[in-house]
């Protein structure tokens, strides 16, 4: 079908043409059997469009809508792995906690025991590391591969 008989055939569908141009698309329909096969086709497909649109309306009336709404929304399945989360949360939650528990006690022993003469960072000390100083920079060992700069004349 061309994209001309496409557009008349909504037209007509739709009501949108005069007298005039509709009694000639419907001679033209008539004379094409193409044209009458696709035009029951569409008239089938808005006969049902307009059925479901009416029982869905319909329905839309009845009490508790957005209950059934929801009940359309989420399936089944999320709800059990909805369940199967909080069930693992609440299965976990002991261990998260000991963890933060072990933690708070890491941090409070490398705070406590931190003894290195340079006034440490917050990260440094928390973390237990040892201070770095330009001192400690400079008289960390280095890789010759990394010597990049030319000789001085």
């Amino acid at each position: 079908m061309k994209h001309e008989d496409t557009e008349q055939m909504l037209r007509r569908l739709e009501g949108r043409m005069t007298p005039e141009e509709a009694e000639r698309w419907d001679r033209r329909v008539a004379a094409s059997p193409e044209l009458r096969a696709q035009r029951d086709e569409w008239r089938a497909l808005q006969r049902a469009l307009r059925t479901t649109v009416r029982e869905d309306s319909e329905e839309a009336l009845r009490p508790f809508f957005a209950d059934r709404l929801m009940r359309r929304l989420r399936p089944p399945a999320a709800a059990r792995t909805e369940a199967f989360a909080t069930s693992l949360a609440a299965f976990f939650r002991p261990v998260a906690l000991a963890g933060l528990l072990i933690i708070a006690m890491l941090v409070g022993y490398n705070v406590s025991s931190y003894a290195y003469e340079a006034e440490p960072s917050t990260t440094e000390a928390v973390l237990g590391l040892p201070p770095l100083t330009v001192a400690t920079a400079f008289d960390a060992a280095y890789d010759p591969a990394y010597e990049t700069l030319p000789e001085k004349p």
